[in-house]
């Protein structure tokens, strides 16, 4: 009897992978991995440091508006209750808080949840004026990675016209 192609069935090899080659393509995947997690290790890390940065930023310029509403002086201070803190006075990895000069009545305070290094050219508290002037020149606050390898680093830097820029690095020069 003749058949139609379509109608008859042949048998077919099944097809499939081998151990060895389901081996070598999981081998040539963990290879390529150890080459790309430390890559997104250190984009995650620059990625703190940034927010950490601009979080700062912002707070300091809400500062600044906050002294020119209420017209009296302000402070911000480091907070000192974390686990990752040092007890050296320019360290402020736990994060800072914005309070009341006269009766030290806190306004804001931010909290860092992630362990960076954080630290200010001074051992005091940052003072906004009434007017909403910040601090001195060459006041500083530099942003890292605790791990060395990463070699990540923002400056946040006070200019003499009281100016806050940033820059990558932990010096202020241009």
């Amino acid at each position: 009897m003749q058949s139609l192609g379509f109608f008859t069935s042949s048998p077919s090899p099944i097809r499939g992978f081998t151990l060895v080659e389901m081996l070598v393509c999981l081998g040539a995947l963990g290879v390529m991995a150890s080459f790309a997690i430390p890559g997104w290790q250190r984009l995650q890390e620059r990625s703190h440091v940034e927010a950490t940065r601009d979080q700062l930023m912002n707070d300091l310029q809400t500062a600044r508006v906050r002294a020119l509403q209420r017209g009296e002086a302000l402070q911000l201070t480091r907070l000192r209750d974390c686990t990752w803190t040092t007890s050296a006075g320019a360290d402020w990895s736990c994060g800072w808080q914005l309070v009341v000069k006269a009766d030290q009545a806190v306004l804001q305070s931010t909290q860092q949840l992630t362990p960076l290094q954080i630290t200010f050219a001074k051992n005091d508290p940052l003072d906004i004026s009434a007017r909403g002037d910040l601090g001195t020149v060459g006041d500083r606050w530099v942003i890292k990675s605790r791990q060395a390898a990463f070699n990540v680093s923002n400056v946040l830097c006070l200019s003499s016209a009281g100016r806050l820029r940033w820059q990558t690095g932990d010096t202020c020069s241009n």
